[in-house]
């Protein structure tokens, strides 16, 4: 790769529907994009966690902050229990999240004021008490439905994706990635497993010289802990206004 265009290279740690939209509006603005898929992902069959739905009470609330747990959560449980959800609420942590459900048939989608799962649980700090439905990988952890809990609400936490390292990376990837300016990581989950793909050290040595976008704080907390000096987190809200903050971004690189 020619140096002047490993400059207007933005490597993305993540898949193409991740960010949707941003690819094309970058290449408009001469940036090539380069999608590293960090992570893979399993759902876990809708029979391991059917019985602990049953036995739950009606739910007032669906919590999701992935477009796989509405994949692998929200579109199997609409439609073993379409009748249960009529005066559902549905939450979402990101804009791609909302899409992925309205895609999926829900007419009202809700977010908080900010991106992010934490975001999410201030939603519901001062609100009465609700059963709450959370569909979340086994990497995301039990903060937030712990959180809910303290605040009074009766949380179903199921886990019903999870996540795992993809195959190793090409060396020609390797060097693409090694030589753009600027990362975005769209979870603390493609951090460790792109560090896990490159070994510590190589991914130790990039994390000092390399800028971050990450999508909340929770990613960078984690990019911190990995090395990166320079991180920057730049919540997702339109396609044209999150792909003008990366072009800052890049020239600042």
């Amino acid at each position: 790769m020619g140096r002047t265009r490993a400059r207007r290279t933005i490597a993305v740690l993540s898949s193409a529907g991740t960010l949707a939209g941003v690819d094309p509006i970058l290449a408009r603005a001469g940036v090539r994009v380069l999608r590293v898929p960090a992570v893979a992902s399993t759902p876990v069959p809708w029979q391991r966690w059917r019985a602990r739905l049953d036995r739950s009470p009606s739910v007032d609330v669906v919590l999701v902050t992935s477009r796989r747990g509405v994949a692998d959560g929200v579109v199997p449980w609409l439609q073993h229990t379409p009748a249960a959800t009529r005066a559902v609420q549905f939450w979402a942590g990101g804009p791609a999240t909302a899409r992925a459900l309205r895609a999926a048939g829900v007419r009202r989608v809700r977010r908080p004021s900010s991106v992010g799962s934490a975001s999410l649980g201030q939603s519901f700090a001062t609100t009465p008490a609700r059963t709450i439905l959370y569909f979340r990988s086994d990497r995301a952890g039990p903060a937030l439905a712990r959180s809910l809990r303290q605040n009074g609400h009766r949380v179903l936490d199921l886990v019903v994706y999870r996540l795992r390292p993809p195959p190793g990376l090409a060396a020609r990837a390797c060097a693409a990635l090694a030589a753009a300016p600027l990362w975005v990581a769209t979870s603390p989950s493609s951090l460790k497993a792109l560090r896990g793909a490159l070994g510590s050290r190589r991914f130790a040595d990039l994390a000092r010289r390399t800028s971050l976008v990450v999508l909340g704080e929770r990613t960078r907390e984690a990019a911190r802990r990995h090395g990166f000096g320079r991180v920057s987190v730049v919540p997702p809200t339109t396609a044209q206004r999150f792909a003008r903050r990366l072009l800052s971004e890049l020239r600042d690189a």
